[in-house]
């Protein structure tokens, strides 16, 4: 029985290294500049694949003795989520050693293990989006902290590019802070059809007239403004692997002109997504017992068009007169499902 080898939404790790395409340059690119400088700059468009060309790409260059990655997402607060990550790999209680500093816990860890550091500040966009100006000031001393002249360490910041303007004020605490940049491009459609043919046939997927077949799945994907993201491919491949296998169970499962001619345009496949993807969560809502879970998911999704983060008390607040008794747990619930599913990037829960 043929397996799905598409990776949907969830990003390239280490471990797919031999269905991860089309991004030789950058990762040579990379290598060479994590070995220049403590520190590394890494942006570009939502959706250009930032987070699996590290989590990926890079770390398929080092041997496993060569380098410890320590991925922070800034969750709960910047410092708070970088403490929480070293502690957890020194097998350490989250609360431990709350008076350490960070460059303590670092110096620990590569004591421990007697390879350097590297801390990959995911998403630092996050830091704008929803933290505020106490937390990027203590954000920014801490990245200078950890720059510490002989601190066995390096720092990847992995960013939106919409959001680099937001960086001048950590740029003041750290001058050397756009000295190493790497900026991710949109993919060409050679490398696309490299992502396209290469993943397929890792799949054990077969593409006939490979040229139209190819083509035509890229056109189909392709935004007239901002080119092809990655994720958007991800999910077209999936929807054409869901209709060749015809429910699952096949022993061979092709692509062909005539499928990506009748799947259509992205729109309509991510249009079908999301519906799916409410009704499923309607349906898992239904089970928790939550009253009238009919286009509850929906309605809180719509709260969230603002360039603002919403808390959930926010997000309750928003909610039509008939949905003021929505519990919290529920909200949190829909808003943890939409992260889960990229619907929706982290927001505060407080």
């Amino acid at each position: 029985m043929i397996q799905n080898p598409f990776k949907f939404l969830d990003a390239y790790g280490k471990d797919d290294r031999d269905r991860f395409f089309g991004r030789d340059r950058e990762i040579a690119q990379l290598f060479n500049a994590v070995h220049a400088s403590n520190l590394v700059l890494i942006y570009g468009r939502s959706g250009t694949g930032k987070t699996s060309l590290v989590q990926c790409g890079l770390a398929n260059k080092f041997d496993n003795t060569d380098w410890l990655p320590v991925t922070v997402r800034r969750r709960d607060g910047f410092e708070r989520s970088l403490r929480a990550e070293l502690l957890k790999h020194l097998k350490r209680a989250p609360d431990a050693s709350a008076d350490e500093s960070l460059t303590s816990l670092v110096r620990e860890l590569f004591l421990e293990h007697y390879r350097p550091v590297y801390l990959i500040f995911d998403q630092f966009e996050e830091l704008y989006t929803i933290g505020d100006e106490h937390e990027r000031t203590a954000a920014y001393q801490a990245v200078k902290s950890l720059l510490a002249p002989g601190l066995p360490c390096k720092l990847l910041i992995v960013i939106r590019e919409e959001y680099i303007a937001e960086l001048s004020a950590l740029e003041e605490v750290v001058p050397q802070l756009f000295d190493n940049r790497i900026r991710i491009e949109t993919m060409n459609s050679r490398n696309l059809a490299r992502v396209i043919v290469g993943t397929t046939r890792y799949g054990g997927i077969t593409i006939e007239e490979p040229e139209v077949t190819v083509r035509s799945i890229i056109d189909n994907v392709r935004d007239s403004r901002k080119g092809v993201a990655l994720p958007n491919l991800q999910i077209y491949l999936d929807r054409l692997f869901q209709k060749a296998n015809r429910g699952g169970g096949r022993d061979s499962v092709t692509f062909d002109p005539g499928l990506v001619n009748r799947i259509g345009k992205f729109e309509q496949v991510f249009s079908d997504f999301v519906t799916e993807q409410l009704n499923g969560l309607e349906g898992r809502l239904n089970e928790r017992k939550v009253a009238q879970p009919k286009g509850l998911p929906l309605e809180v999704l719509f709260t969230m068009v603002t360039k603002r983060a919403l808390d959930v008390q926010e997000i309750q607040n928003r909610l039509p007169p008939n949905r003021k008794r929505v519990a919290a747990a529920d909200v949190s619930y829909c808003l943890e499902e939409f992260v889960r599913l990229r619907l929706l990037r982290e927001v505060s829960a407080e």
